[in-house]
């Protein structure tokens, strides 16, 4: 019997507890207002609201507007396209330009640059005024009288013998008109001028003209046992 009573007497105490606690702890919580988050803002936070956008009404075009075309632009399209007429410009609206060319004559100027000139045909090799190599000859000159020289009697007892080269100049009568030592034996040289001045060559042309050649001639001397 004891058992039963205090199991019934356990349920009562938890509802009367409840009951305390409601009353000593809920309720005063109930009745405290926590304030708005708005009205504790400071002024400068708070916002308007943004007003409506205004209404856009559509413009129209005044019926006071003329709507006359200017002038020279057509109002209505053409039936055809027609081609268009050349303009020919006189030579003074740009500048006249002198190509060379008589008037009426045909030619063309293209930027105002002249017609290219001819280049002109090389002239003929002409032939030079002084004397040429004969080595530049067709034909070599060809002696026709040899005069042989005179060994002189000094180089004779002196046993000398030598070969003396001249450069010579023969006019275009083929004779020597000039003589010029390239090789020297001092006692045969004048032997050897006195001789060459005596010879004669055939006239010689370059170019179908006479002129006068630069040679070398050769003399030599040798005694005779």
């Amino acid at each position: 019997m004891a058992r039963s009573h205090l199991s019934g007497s356990v349920p009562v105490s938890i509802g009367a507890h409840l009951v305390v606690l409601l009353v000593f702890v809920v309720i005063p919580l109930v009745d405290i207002v926590l304030p708005l988050p708005a009205a504790t803002m400071p002024p400068f936070v708070l916002a308007a609201a943004l007003p409506p956008p205004p209404s856009v009404s559509p413009r129209t075009v005044p019926s006071s507007v003329s709507r006359t075309p200017s002038p020279g632009v057509p109002v209505t399209p053409p039936d055809a396209i027609r081609p268009e007429a050349s303009t020919i410009l006189p030579d003074t609206a740009f500048g006249a330009v002198d190509n060379g060319l008589p008037p009426g004559a045909a030619g063309v100027d293209i930027g105002g640059v002249s017609p290219v000139t001819p280049v002109p045909a090389p002239e003929p090799v002409r032939p030079q005024p002084g004397p040429i190599r004969a080595a530049q000859l067709p034909e070599v000159p060809r002696k026709i009288v040899d005069v042989h020289p005179v060994y002189p009697d000094v180089a004779r007892i002196a046993h000398i013998e030598g070969t003396v080269v001249l450069e010579a100049v023969v006019d275009t009568s083929g004779r020597v008109t000039q003589l010029r030592v390239l090789r020297s034996v001092p006692l045969l040289d004048q032997a050897a001028f006195d001789a060459v001045r005596q010879w004669r060559y055939t006239p010689s042309t370059y170019g179908g003209r006479p002129v006068s050649v630069l040679m070398t001639v050769t003399v030599r001397f040798t005694l005779q046992q």
